[in-house]
């Protein structure tokens, strides 16, 4: 997938160069018609452009089959191992160094439907307990970030567009480095983070949520980590409370 991602990107790099060069003939054989011999062929130029066009075409056809394939294949190990349904990501924060009946709450996250790949990339970490111990922290006053405590053992091969946006208390996923971000969008950032993919929303803790706000604006506050993070299927029930 990255491979043929990369030859789009190159191919469209050369689509971009040979337009302006045929742009750039058109223009000097207009201000010298007797150097012919010396001019690019244009109609040369404008074959070729088409067989890369073409070419592109059949790129992003084949890069948009093989991201519904991974689509399709995390939306069926999600169904495998969670049921049939949607499910709910539980955040146990630890707030440290306060009173023990008041350093304990969960912040829970209800995973979109649209958005498998990702999903299945941070419930595999979940699972593996990668993110048991991830510090929190304020990003610019709009959101509250964590990353992973484990390098690998999952990347986001492509953001996938959905009808879901980063609007306030949805959740996102970026990749640094190899190491897997999420944050919490505390206003609107569709624009901000168009170029992140948005997994889900805040559907409980809230409290929890504005107090882990309030604390990373504090400067000696406490350090706020996940004591652990799990997932479950999300009953019906539970989802008409």
């Amino acid at each position: 997938l990255q491979r043929i991602e990369q030859q789009w990107i190159h191919l469209h790099e050369n689509l971009s160069r040979i337009t302006t060069a045929t742009k750039g003939s058109a223009s000097e054989q207009a201000r010298q018609p007797s150097t012919t011999s010396e001019a690019v062929d244009s109609n040369l130029i404008r074959v070729q452009t088409q067989q890369l066009y073409q070419m592109e075409e059949e790129l992003d056809h084949e890069l948009r089959a093989l991201q519904a394939k991974l689509q399709n294949v995390a939306r069926s190990s999600i169904v495998r191992v969670y049921g049939e349904g949607p499910v709910q990501i539980a955040l146990e924060l630890d707030f440290h160094g306060e009173r023990s009946d008041l350093s304990r709450h969960t912040i829970s996250i209800l995973l979109w439907y649209g958005t498998p790949h990702a999903a299945w990339t941070w419930l595999q970490q979940i699972q593996q307990g990668s993110w048991n111990g991830a510090a929190f922290e304020l990003g610019k006053g709009y959101t509250i970030n964590a990353e992973t405590t484990a390098r690998g053992g999952g990347s986001i091969n492509f953001v996938e567009k959905s009808q879901k946006s980063h609007e306030a208390w949805t959740v996102g996923l970026t990749e640094k480095e190899g190491r897997l971000g999420m944050f919490i969008n505390l206003q609107d950032n569709t624009e901000t983070r168009k170029h992140d993919v948005c997994v889900g929303k805040v559907i409980d803790g809230f409290d929890a949520l504005q107090r882990l706000v309030d604390v990373s604006r504090q400067d000696d506050g406490p350090t706020v980590t996940i004591h652990q993070a799990t997932a479950t299927h999300l009953t019906r029930h539970q989802r008409l409370q």
